[in-house]
């Protein structure tokens, strides 16, 4: 049965409400009220209903925006289909950015305790409700999505302009507010049943948008392995909330349920598989580095950005709320965290395509906040809450973050794509001095993602150190071992993390430009400038003020004042400039860069890809399986003289080879006994019923 929805205006005299609600009562209907403003549940109220106020507030107004940003999103995804050309993609735009301006602002009233609540109920059946509701926690998942909507929508039209296929643009401009809004109302959702639905939903949008361009082998591929996995993860989830229903009888999200019973680990753990398939984490990865390189650059900023954040966030809900603390939970998700973060950067230490590098490292970023969330899990269930807290405040502040500095550097690599018509590092170089705002900006991203102060990701995982630390000294020696290994890991990632984008960014933007694509490169429209610009506003933003916001938040004392930390840095270095300036030499000398001892040197003595990483390749070899082959030819019979050789580095794609294939060749083996029974012979067909009837019989008789 469904609720009616009801906020009377002050105009209306009490009277007139007197007598709606004693029309309402008599019917029959039934009515849920809304103590809006607060955080308490709803109010059922069935007598005396006149006593309540119904006025507009201006929080009420806020809260509201979420409603007409999902309204904004579908007119824009409307808009492509019934219209075209560049007006039709800059309207669409237009409607999104409204709907992410929308977002952010309902957010952040939300965040600072001025609104908060459910925001529509209704009901499908009975068995089947949909209740959309924002907390805080779901305020700053729905901030990032606003502020990521804002930047992509002033990137987009210079982006799809440039796209070949009039109709991979209007379809890409349609199917890109689908995605948002349902990633929205996945973030919104309050029971089961409406999360299951906007999930999917958001899986088979993102699908399409992978699928764009449709004519390259290579892009089919990806799409349909990216299809496969998603919608193992929603099988996954789909047997979750069944087991959910089986346990409490609703389909609203459960309160505390107990993981040590059977019901309750087995619910947790297709829960946390379903989670895993979407967030990337190992050992379900392989479906990003195969999707990213094929989706555009705005489809993979909001899937890397957002969609994965999107999942992460139903986890941390799920331990914060659904399933209480548990120390066999938390423990996995720290395994989980910790082998998805070091193996995720590791994988792309190798990686030569720039959008791949880009995807590995989004696998990583999901380690570290899966560490965070473990974190938080075990140490709250072994009497640290507050410890846990911290931890628990440094995922999601890196989840945030990694949303913020994802986005803002697979936008600046689809610019850098666009001005070169290549991904691959080897053949770039040099495109600092060509396109020098699309690599500031792309170095801010650099910065923020190797956690360097005081941008965003140093603050996230400086929380996370903080409660690795703090607890290896609280905890038991046993657990003091855990937290110890764990440490170390996350430690290694950070390091990691910081060579692999020095290659990033040296070999892209830096030292001679390789082919003669990377040297008529010049810099992109405006637009495609300002979305990035947001995003890196947002990162120098969120990590200078970082203290500040979480003490807004509730959170005092939980990070130094980057704040003061970043006018100490910026006086040093303007102090250290003053002094260069006015001490060093004004004579001007000319003289060739140190090169080694060569006199000219060209890009083909630059570093490759493969060459920078190539120490870091041999240290971790039994984790790589790199396998090194060489072939030579000789100038003489005693092959002393080497005429040509070639030397190679296979780096073995390990999951795949051995979890992916070995399934996929067993399911096509079944499919092939499975079709052999199909022979088109209608008297084998009658034996298999008569054989099945007789099965049937004889099962019936044994129990009976």
């Amino acid at each position: 049965m469904g609720y009616i929805y009801m906020d009377f205006p002050r105009t209306v005299t009490r009277h007139f409400r007197q007598v709606f609600w004693r029309y309402v009562c008599n019917s029959g209907i039934r009515v849920r009220l809304f103590s809006r403003g607060c955080n308490t549940s709803p109010i059922y109220c069935h007598t005396d209903l006149t006593a309540l106020s119904f006025t507009h507030t201006h929080s009420d107004i806020m809260i509201d925006l979420f409603i007409p940003a999902v309204f904004f999103f579908l007119v824009a995804a409307a808009v492509p289909v019934c219209f075209t050309g560049i007006r039709a993609w800059q309207c669409c735009s237009l409607l999104q950015g409204l709907a992410g301006v929308f977002t952010a602002l309902a957010s952040a009233f939300v965040l600072l305790r001025l609104t908060g609540g459910e925001l529509l109920s209704t009901s499908l059946t009975p068995l089947f409700p949909v209740i959309l509701g924002v907390d805080r926690l779901t305020a700053a998942f729905t901030m990032l999505l606003g502020i990521l909507t804002v930047a992509v929508c002033c990137y987009s039209p210079g982006y799809i302009n440039r796209m070949h296929g009039k109709r991979s643009r209007d379809l890409l401009c349609s199917l890109i507010p689908i995605f948002l809004s349902a990633m929205l109302l996945v973030l919104l959702s309050r029971t089961t049943f409406a999360f299951l639905l906007f999930w999917e939903v958001m899986a088979i949008s993102s699908f399409f948008l992978v699928l764009i361009e449709y004519e390259d082998e290579k892009t089919r591929r990806a799409a349909f392995f990216y299809l496969a996995m998603t919608q193992l993860s929603t099988v996954c989830i789909f047997l979750a909330i069944i087991q959910v229903y089986l346990a409490t009888g609703s389909f609203t999200f459960p309160e505390g349920m107990v993981v040590s019973t059977i019901p309750g680990r087995i619910a947790f753990l297709l829960l946390f598989l379903g989670i895993a398939i979407k967030a990337g984490a190992i050992p379900f990865h392989k479906w990003l580095p195969y999707a990213h390189p094929a989706a555009s650059s705005p489809v993979s900023a909001l899937m890397s950005g957002m969609m994965l954040n999107t999942a992460l966030y139903m986890l941390i809900r799920a331990v914060t709320g659904f399933f209480t603390p548990d120390l066999s939970v938390g423990l996995l998700i720290l395994a989980f965290g910790c082998i998805t973060a070091v193996l995720g950067v590791m994988y792309a230490l190798k990686e030569d395509d720039l959008k791949g590098l880009l995807a590995y490292s989004s696998i990583d970023n999901t380690g570290v906040i899966l560490i965070g969330t473990g974190l938080f899990v075990v140490l709250t269930a072994t009497g640290h809450a507050s410890i846990g807290t911290m931890a628990l405040l440094g995922a999601v502040f890196h989840a945030v973050s990694h949303g913020l500095f994802k986005g803002l550097l697979f936008l600046t690599a689809g610019s850098v794509n666009q001005a070169t018509g290549t991904r691959n590092i080897d053949e770039l170089g040099g495109l600092l001095v060509r396109m020098p705002w699309t690599g500031g900006l792309f170095f801010i991203g650099v910065l923020a993602i190797s956690a360097l102060p005081p941008l965003n990701g140093f603050a996230g995982e400086l929380l996370i150190y903080q409660a690795l630390i703090t607890g290896l000294m609280e905890s038991e020696p046993l657990m003091q071992v855990v937290l110890v290994i764990a440490l170390s890991l996350f430690g290694l990632t950070g390091a990691l993390t910081a060579v692999c984008f020095v290659k990033a960014f040296g070999l892209t933007f830096l030292a001679l430009p390789r082919t003669r694509a990377a040297k008529q490169a010049r810099e992109v429209p405006t637009l495609m400038l300002a979305g990035p610009a947001i995003l890196a506003g947002g990162c120098i933003v969120a990590g200078i003020f970082s203290s500040q916001i979480l003490t807004v938040l509730g959170y005092p004392g939980y990070l130094p004042d980057l704040f003061l930390i970043s006018v100490l840095l910026t006086g040093a270095l303007g102090l250290t400039y003053a002094a260069i300036y006015t001490f060093a030499s004004r004579e001007t000398r000319v003289s060739i860069t140190w090169g080694c001892g060569m006199q000219d040197p060209t890009s083909r003595m630059e570093y490759t890809g493969s060459g920078f990483t190539e120490p870091v390749v041999r240290i971790f070899a039994p984790v790589y399986r790199t396998r090194i082959s060489f072939s030579k030819e000789y100038h003489d019979p005693e092959r002393c003289f080497v005429r040509t050789g070639t030397a190679k580095i296979e780096l073995m794609k390990f999951f795949e080879e051995y979890l992916y294939l070995p399934v996929a060749r067993l399911i096509d083996s079944y499919g092939e006994a499975v079709s052999k029974l199909q022979n088109g012979k209608v008297d084998t067909y009658v034996l298999y019923v008569f054989v099945t009837i007789v099965v049937l019989i004889v099962i019936m008789g044994w129990i009976a």
